[in-house]
């Protein structure tokens, strides 16, 4: 009997490794588990929903602060910001109110906000750590502390500026004369938005260089994907939430909010992976684990090379040979180190 399953499954696996529509999404499902794509995806969101308020926070008072001689466009930038939030009536009123609490004096204001913000950099520095870890980037070229932060601040504020731009986008299409003109009008530009700014955040985040046409498919499946779950947690408020009276109501904002960032944050993970599989030639893939072939390998040995703690040059330089030499490149343990 397992030899007939065996059988099977290897009739399967040869079917599904010559056919590029079966064989390409299976290697970026398979590559999904070895890189822990889900582990990667919950740090992620983590991190993004206990973000969200204080970057909300940070953004609005910046705006207030700015625009303040200008009542009607900072009426028109929050009004695009909150349109582009779903589940955004749980937290506006909140948010407005955490800014009058800031206040209006220069320096109180600065420490503030900057208090904020730093609270809110983890998720783009969990980010960073996660694309370069499906791309394979050894441990030694990440970048530093330092280094880190001031990306996870250029992304932050690439995301701000990405989400009031698809905002605004999406009111001047609205006075499109024709209802389908403009819904189509509407989402051609906020898939553009959304790739081009996808874009910028990996060229920001991985720390290797890596072309723009190897960057560009992930790019799109976020992009679509995101605009696809943004419609969809729109219904979900307009029919759901807006319905749900007592204590239910911010139950249901709350978990509609985590569920929307999770699958958000998931799509992009998949995008990222979509990236690695087709720039690495990652596929097809062996779908039972034997007859193992070459993206197999190369998929084994990127997954090897991403936990190396030096380079060559630095196990030189430390006098590091034999199996310490090893164990640093591959990032295990010291094996005189004992256990």
């Amino acid at each position: 009997m397992a030899q007939l399953i065996d059988r099977v499954v290897d009739r399967v696996d040869r079917v599904q490794r010559n056919h590029r529509v079966l064989a390409f999404p299976f290697a970026v499902f398979k590559r999904y588990g070895e890189d822990h794509g889900g582990w990667l995806g919950a740090l992620i969101s983590y991190y993004g929903f206990f973000s969200l308020f204080p970057l909300l926070v940070v953004f609005v008072t910046i705006a207030t602060w700015a625009l303040g001689s200008r009542p009607e466009l900072l009426q028109a930038i929050l009004e695009a910001l909150w349109s582009k939030v779903p589940f955004a009536s749980g937290l506006e009123a909140n948010v407005e109110q955490q800014v009058r609490q800031i206040g209006t004096n220069g320096w109180a204001t600065i420490i503030s906000v900057l208090v904020l913000l730093w609270g809110a950099l983890g998720v783009a520095r969990v980010l960073q750590d996660s694309v370069n870890t499906v791309w394979g980037v050894a441990r030694f070229r990440r970048p530093g502390f330092l280094p880190k932060v001031l990306r996870s601040l250029a992304v932050i504020a690439l995301l701000g500026l990405g989400l009031i731009a698809s905002g605004v986008a999406a009111g001047l299409t609205v006075t499109v004369q024709f209802p389908i003109a403009g819904l189509v009008l509407t989402a051609l530009v906020n898939v553009v938005l959304g790739a081009a700014v996808t874009l910028a955040v990996y060229r920001l985040s991985i720390a290797q260089p890596v072309s723009r046409l190897e960057l560009l498919p992930g790019a799109v499946v976020m992009a679509v994907g995101g605009y696809g779950l943004t419609l969809i947690a729109s219904v979900y408020v307009k029919h759901v939430v807006a319905r749900t009276s007592g204590a239910f109501g911010p139950f249901a904002t709350t978990i509609g909010l985590l569920a929307y960032v999770s699958l958000t944050v998931q799509v992009f993970v998949y995008a990222t992976e979509v990236n690695v599989v087709r720039a690495k030639r990652l596929w097809p893939r062996s779908l039972t684990g034997r007859n193992l072939g070459d993206p197999d390998a190369r998929a084994i040995r990127l997954t090897l090379r991403r936990e190396r703690l030096l380079s060559q040059q630095q196990l030189t330089e430390r006098g590091l040979t034999g199996e310490q030499a090893a164990a640093a490149l591959a990032g295990r343990p010291d094996p005189e180190a004992g256990p």
